[in-house]
């Protein structure tokens, strides 16, 4: 009796452990069952492509832009000394206008150095280069520049600038360019010196450029263009074809 209660007992353990067995290996082959399938479903993220860089234009060239005025006209007091008739500037004695290197227009632009930037004034240009009639008689450029810085103080004008025209400068509006409209101030090897002159509505730029045996004297009075040219009348036609 006690071995038949022993083997039933046996059996019953068996079977317990038989069945446990059995559920853990479908757990466990439920488990694989969802990792596959989540693996088969989830997304695949596409893998980056390259893309071609676009091809480039070149860029247009552009001209240099015109710094702008740093000198404050504000600053200057308006003269009330009378300067005569334009160029207003009279030679030193025993100098000359050198003809073939002087000019004058009604409406021109110049160049001129403020102090930091080159600006541009328009108007009326008057531009003499002066030479000593009797070279043994020549002044000294000392004496030609105090004369003439003298003069501009006595009228009433403002000193902008007593240095050679920085390279940098030059750079900024293109040598071309300034060369182009620097009415012979190069500045190169030379102080220039720049003064400003306020009067009765008038803006008035006086440049000194002193070199050995001969100055530079440029006046520019700023002023619009007067507008001359027009479309041509039906009368004047007639007289173009006779």
């Amino acid at each position: 009796m006690l071995m038949t209660r022993i083997s039933r007992h046996l059996f019953v353990a068996l079977a317990l452990a038989s069945g446990l067995s059995a559920c853990g290996s479908k757990d466990k082959a439920a488990e694989q069952t969802a990792e596959t399938s989540a693996a088969t479903t989830a997304p695949v993220a596409p893998a980056p492509t390259e893309t071609a860089p676009a091809a480039s234009s070149p860029a247009a060239p552009t001209a240099p832009a015109e710094p702008t005025a740093t000198f404050d006209m504000s600053t200057v007091p308006e003269s009330t000394a009378d300067l005569g008739p334009f160029p207003y500037l009279a030679s030193l004695p025993n100098y000359e206008v050198n003809t073939s290197n002087s000019s004058s227009f009604d409406f021109e632009r110049s160049y001129i150095y403020d102090g930091k930037n080159i600006i541009a004034v328009e108007g009326k240009v008057s531009r003499r280069l002066f030479q000593p009639k009797d070279r043994d008689k020549k002044s000294s450029a000392l004496m030609v520049q105090r004369n003439y810085e003298e003069l501009f103080k006595q009228i009433g004008a403002v000193k902008v600038s007593d240095t050679q025209v920085p390279r940098e400068a030059v750079e900024k509006i293109g040598s071309d360019n300034y060369y182009k409209y620097n009415g012979g101030i190069s500045g190169g090897n030379e102080p220039a010196y720049t003064y400003v002159l306020r009067q009765k509505g008038k803006e008035i730029w006086l440049q000194l450029e002193v070199s050995t045996d001969q100055y530079r004297l440029n006046v520019t009075e700023r002023a619009a263009m007067a507008q001359q040219a027009t479309l041509l009348k039906a009368d004047e036609l007639k007289k173009t074809r006779r």
